[in-house]
């Protein structure tokens, strides 16, 4: 009878990017760890296919667990395939072209009995472009910043004011944005089911591993950025800075609302 070990088999391909990011963010002084594969709820939105061959798709690339503003963040990489006329060649075949983006996806987590309205808003940035180099000229956030589905005006749940407050936040994402482009803010709920009390068997056509979280995520709002080039993917001090201010904001906020968003048991 075969034995299938609670860690996983086989290696990703990729792995040594979450390796190289972790130790990035480690040197930027962000606290955080890279988690096991497969340990995470929002982990099979995008399962751990391996992306071989000419056939399009995303996938997680690993996990790092945060102790700060926000709680996770998730590693993506897409693969796109197409045709091209240009081509002589292709890795695949005549005229197949492949090409390669990441971005990062991170989590804040909130309690189970929090529930959180349709918050879904993002940057509309203009960039002003120069012979050399480009710079931001001026972003606003677009979109429902409201945590509740209350009437406006009678608490204070809108997020985007809270932001816009921030000056601080402002300078730093004036410079975050110029790479990251459009930065998106949203309430998440996992896409599959998972189930916590038994331990599974799963098969994808990259690896067997065991399928068993120790816990739920409870990740409630997800914030990300569009997709970029692997480099762009190892963010700077400032990009990060953004990105835990904007986590910070949300989370304070969502926290002065816990009596009018916790249900009642």
């Amino acid at each position: 009878m075969l034995h299938y070990p609670d860690t996983i088999v086989a290696t990703t391909v990729e792995e040594k990017v979450a390796k190289k990011l972790h130790k990035h963010l480690d040197s930027l002084g962000l606290d955080c760890k890279l988690i096991p594969d497969g340990t995470m709820d929002f982990e099979y939105d995008y399962p751990r296919s391996s992306l071989d061959g000419p056939n399009p798709g995303v996938a997680s690339r690993g996990v790092l667990k945060v102790t700060g503003d926000f709680d996770y963040i998730d590693i993506l990489k897409r693969k796109t395939v197409s045709k091209s006329e240009f081509a002589p060649g292709g890795f695949y075949g005549m005229g197949i072209a492949e090409g390669t983006m990441w971005k990062l996806q991170f989590f804040i987590s909130f309690p189970s009995e929090y529930d959180l309205g349709p918050l879904n808003f993002g940057t509309l940035t203009k960039v002003l472009k120069g012979r050399f180099h480009s710079k931001v000229e001026d972003f606003i956030w677009s979109g429902y910043g409201k945590l509740t589905t209350l009437p406006p005006g009678l608490i204070a749940d809108d997020v985007i004011a809270v932001l816009n407050a921030d000056k601080k936040l402002r300078e730093l994402m004036m410079h975050a944005l110029l790479k990251e482009h459009t930065i998106t803010v949203s309430v998440y709920k996992p896409k599959a089911k998972v189930n916590y009390e038994i331990s599974q068997i799963v098969k994808d056509d990259s690896y067997w591993y065991k399928y068993k979280p120790k816990k739920e995520s409870h990740a409630k709002i997800m914030i990300t950025s569009e997709w970029k080039v692997q480099k762009d993917l190892f963010l700077d001090q400032q990009t990060l800075e953004a990105y835990q201010r904007l986590s910070a904001n949300i989370k304070s906020t969502v926290e002065k609302l816990k009596y009018h968003i916790a249900r009642r048991s």
